[in-house]
């Protein structure tokens, strides 16, 4: 089990290391940064304690939590993230309302959500053409980087590390949507394959040097579940730190 924040982290020390030197802009790099950091924390206090899901008989996930508390964190994450940074906020509040829409669920209370950052996404835009404002290109290649990014950390926590190919989470089959908007890739969509249990090879490849990060997680067994219960058996399940060495299939040459 990942939590979401710590997947978060692994996003943002990916991000750092980017290939394209301009996404993000210089200016606005260290909010950027933050942001892709930062986007997954309303889950911080959601995943201190796991819920059960009696339907699938295992703990509730990102995907299948209940609508109404996930979207009050939601808010909550993003009202954070704006008090340190609005262009971050506004990065992941287009990343929210891209993910609803992929998932393509409806709902009253996610027309509600989705009117509330509507405005503030607009009053975020307004605050920021009076100080500093934003380019419609320099949005565009941000959110995409947050999007490879988180998509990459997602692939390290759903892809059991070494497995093969022919195991591979369905969602990224194809390769990671979007990538191929970035000029580096040729119109490519950057593709990943385990080589071995601690080396991820993407392909082509999107940063300016080989990146190791550290995936943390908790490996709860059924058994405890059972006899402990999923909150107890989380809870005294130790943190374990797998450190993930992303690198290219060939040289690795700088932009």
């Amino acid at each position: 089990m990942v939590r979401q924040h710590d997947h978060g982290q692994v996003a943002g020390d990916l991000a750092a290391y980017f290939r394209s030197p301009q996404v993000p802009e210089p200016a606005r790099r260290g909010e950027v940064l933050r942001a892709v950091r930062n986007h997954d924390r309303g889950w911080i206090d959601l995943d201190e304690t796991p819920f059960w899901n009696d339907a699938e008989g295992a703990p509730y996930t990102f995907l299948d939590f209940p609508v109404v508390p996930k979207l009050n964190f939601y808010t909550k994450g993003l009202d954070e993230v704006e008090a340190d940074t609005p262009y971050g906020a506004l990065l992941c509040s287009l990343h929210y309302d891209r993910l609803i829409e992929v998932a393509g669920i409806v709902s009253p209370e996610i027309t509600r959500y989705q009117e509330r950052e509507e405005q503030r996404r607009a009053r975020i835009r307004r605050e920021l053409e009076q100080t500093d404002p934003i380019g419609e290109s320099e949005l565009y290649y941000d959110c995409r980087l947050l999007q490879f990014c988180d998509d990459l950390s997602l692939y390290m926590a759903l892809n059991e590390p070494g497995s093969p190919k022919s195991e591979e989470h369905p969602w990224w089959k194809d390769g990671f949507s979007g990538s191929e908007d970035f000029g580096f890739t040729d119109g490519r969509r950057i593709s990943a394959e385990w080589q071995g249990v601690n080396k991820l090879v993407l392909d082509p490849f999107p940063f300016t040097e080989e990146v190791a990060v550290t995936l943390v997680l908790r490996r709860v067994p059924k058994t405890e579940v059972e006899a402990k219960g999923i909150a107890q058996a989380y809870g005294d399940a130790p943190d374990l730190k797998y450190r993930i060495i992303v690198t290219g299939s060939g040289e690795i040459t700088h932009a």
